[in-house]
């Protein structure tokens, strides 16, 4: 048996949020040239077949990432206002 938990545990257990900020905020600025309809729907596709190759159902895993939104948008952090102002005015205008 494996001592070490699995990718699956993790992403189940860990609790600190803040260092999902950054990568979160590098994921959409990849992706931020192509049609905003796409950047949408490949940002879900992902997480969908990603979780799924861990073995995580991405029901559950949008349910947990929409439970850390509170922590994620705490004072003093630029990454989640960022994203969030860019749907706003960037993707939702078009």
């Amino acid at each position: 048996m494996n001592p070490f938990p699995s990718i699956r545990d993790r992403v189940r257990t860990e609790s600190t949020v803040a260092v999902l900020r950054e990568p979160a905020f590098i994921l959409l600025s990849r992706i931020q040239d192509l049609n905003p309809s796409d950047q949408v729907r490949a940002l879900f596709l992902t997480a969908c077949v990603i979780a799924e190759a861990v073995a995580l159902d991405p029901h559950e895993e949008i349910e947990r990432a929409k439970r850390i939104m509170r922590p994620a948008e705490a004072p003093y952090t630029a990454h989640i206002q960022a994203i969030r102002d860019y749907a706003e005015n960037e993707l939702r205008r078009v």
